[in-house]
């Protein structure tokens, strides 16, 4: 690992410090891989207006200064550690926002933190923090057409950003840093989750009209943003990060229709506009649920009643919004996305998920040709497969051929968990839709042999699919295990005298009397494969669809 490539945050937000240390090695930069994360429990916002006796409004005391100063001299020692001399200073970015921007005496904090590790704070711009903001939740798509906010402890900011895929990158590319757009038209509001809060607990005379005046002030950012952005008045979607709206978000996925959720992140979790506008239920399980509520700590549970309000005047605003995106991407993320170079911004992130086998190039594009162009243009009779975009199939491609050598028994349940809590999870493009794909196609490649645990963790996936694209997950799953079984390692896999096809066909089954779709691996005479029985691969059982699904070996 070459220090040269890893780069060190520290993002000082009202509601907390949070460290992190990343690897930006070419290879995986675009998945902005973590390798360390540390969080500091010190609310700025609340050092600010503490209640303790000889506190000063919007002045940091000694012990708070200290106590930073000090925890940023333990991150620089860890920065230090690694070999052979540590991260470079010029690696190291600290950073932070609307508390220390507020703070009367935030020259004296930047002073201890030089002095304690000899680090420089940058107090970033309410725009700036905007953009990053959007940019920490841009660097986990493809494809992003929507308003973006990000709900923080001090602050709540709106943008918006509209990126269609390959050719819009194409297009952006020629337009240099177009992302600076959406920073020019990135606002930042002063009506953060702990000020909020902290007004609401207080009982102000005041907090009536604080819920008139957020209302207003998001409006007519809504509509200044408009005028910048035409194209912000038509959009279905919101993407929203910052810990206020994960909070918020959690708290959807805990009273999901779907129990137990089959997925533990809320990055990637998607909610419709109706039920994101449900703030009144949310608002009483928070007040009378006694257990823990999963990414719910005491203090955010505290503030959900700021956070509602926060969301109601979202709800009140975008009125046409359809569907809401959690990301788990924030500033960190916006900084370390800004770093890479520009065409690597552009590249699908799903694309560079990582190979569990070492498979040839050639193999690799060669099977992706052939299969892509069917499943993206679709089966006109059975829809559903053009869920597999290029970066979901070339996983598949990837990883087909992975653990071929060890107990076959646990390989289901390992490719099942790969994207829940396995090798892959938490990383860049994984919403919860990808994450059902990847998951119950990798498994059914293994014949769907999992446990009774894993089963009804299966039966939750397809919840969060259509009954067709569950099907389709099926059938890819098997025909890839019918590839694997003919040509056990991919170095077997004779590129240029194989052809793969898909089509809908009637006369199946026993009787010849189902339609569906034919799978056929045609190859040329000569070429050695092993034995199969691909009469007996099926797809179906326990699915809402009545296709069939019959795979054949041709020889041509």
């Amino acid at each position: 690992m070459h220090t040269e490539n890893l780069y060190a945050l520290v993002d000082m937000g009202s509601n907390g410090i949070r460290f992190s240390i990343s690897d930006l090695s070419l290879k995986s930069a675009r998945l902005l891989p973590c390798i360390y994360r540390h969080r500091a429990a010190i609310s700025l916002y609340d050092a600010l207006h503490s209640s303790e006796v000889g506190a000063k409004e919007f002045v940091f005391s000694d012990h708070t200064i200290s106590e930073v100063a000090k925890e940023l001299k333990s991150f620089r020692a860890v920065c230090n550690s690694y070999p052979p001399n540590g991260i470079p200073e010029k690696n190291i970015t600290v950073f932070a926002t609307e508390a220390m921007r507020t703070a009367l005496n935030k020259d004296a904090m930047v002073q201890a933190i030089k002095e304690a590790s000899s680090l420089k704070v940058e107090i970033v711009h309410p725009q700036m923090e905007s953009l990053l903001g959007a940019m920490g939740a841009r660097s986990a798509f493809d494809v992003v057409d929507g308003v973006v906010m990000d709900l923080g402890g001090g602050s709540v900011q709106m943008t918006y950003m509209k990126l269609s895929g390959k050719g819009q990158a194409l297009e952006n590319l020629k337009r240099g840093e177009y992302w600076l757009d959406w920073g020019n038209n990135a606002k930042s509001l002063p009506f953060g989750a702990a000020k909020l809060s902290d007004k609401i607990k207080k009982g102000e005379a005041g907090a009536l009209a604080l819920r008139e005046s957020l209302r207003g002030q998001m409006k007519d950012t809504y509509h200044k943003l408009c005028e910048n952005e035409p194209d912000a008045k038509s959009t279905k979607t919101l993407y929203l990060c910052g810990g206020g709206f994960r909070g918020y978000g959690s708290m959807l996925m805990h009273t999901d229709p779907i129990q137990p959720y089959p997925i533990p992140t809320i990055a990637g979790y998607k909610v419709s506009g109706k039920r994101f506008r449900e703030t009144k239920k949310m608002t009483e399980v928070n007040e009378h649920e006694k257990n823990k509520i999963r990414g719910m700590s005491k203090r955010r549970r505290e503030q959900f009643g700021a956070i509602v309000e926060v969301v109601d005047a979202v709800a009140e605003t975008c009125k046409h919004i359809e569907e809401v995106v959690f990301c788990g991407g924030g500033n960190r993320e916006g900084v370390l996305f800004l770093k890479l170079p520009e065409q690597l911004r552009e590249v699908d992130p799903l694309l560079c998920l990582p190979a569990g086998a070492d498979i040839p190039e050639e193999v690799l594009v060669s099977i992706i040709g052939m299969i892509y162009p069917i499943v993206s243009d679709g089966v006109a009779q059975a829809p559903g497969s053009d869920i597999f975009n290029k970066g979901i199939l070339t996983y598949v491609v990837k990883n087909m051929w992975e653990n071929g050598g060890p107990l076959g028994d646990l390989n289901a349940s390992k490719a099942l968990h790969a994207p829940i809590d396995g090798p892959i999870a938490g990383m860049a493009g994984l919403t919860h839709e990808v994450i059902a794909i990847l998951s119950l196609t990798t498994c059914a490649r293994w014949e769907n042999d999992v446990s009774g645990k894993d089963e009804a963790l299966c039966r939750n996936l397809r919840k969060l699919l259509e009954p067709e694209q569950v099907w389709w997950c099926e059938a890819i799953g098997t025909f890839a295990r019918l590839l694997c079984t003919m040509f056990p390692v991919p170095q077997m896999f004779p590129v240029g005298k194989v052809l793969l096809s898909c089509v809908w066909k009637g006369g199946l089954g026993k009787k010849g009397k189902k339609e569906g779709v034919m799978f056929s691996v045609g190859v040329d005479d000569g070429v050695k494969v092993m034995e199969t029985e691909h009469e007996k691969f099926k797809v179906g059982k326990d699915l809402k669809v009545d296709w069939k699904a019959d795979f054949r070996v041709l020889r041509r």
